[in-house]
């Protein structure tokens, strides 16, 4: 969406609730994984990468 303060800002898809995270911590998809797995699935890693829990 944005970025701002050393942040950027993230929401999902379909809409929903905005959060922040660095940018080394996110990169964008390529055309395979956003076909291959749900946006759910997704957000869910992101969200736990950004909680600092390992995958």
């Amino acid at each position: 969406m944005d970025h701002q303060d050393g942040f950027v800002w993230l929401r999902p898809e379909g809409g929903g609730t905005e959060w922040t995270a660095r940018p080394g911590d996110v990169r964008s998809l390529n055309v395979r994984e956003r076909a291959e797995e749900p946006m759910r699935t997704r957000v869910a890693r992101a969200n736990a990468r950004s909680r600092g829990e390992v995958l």
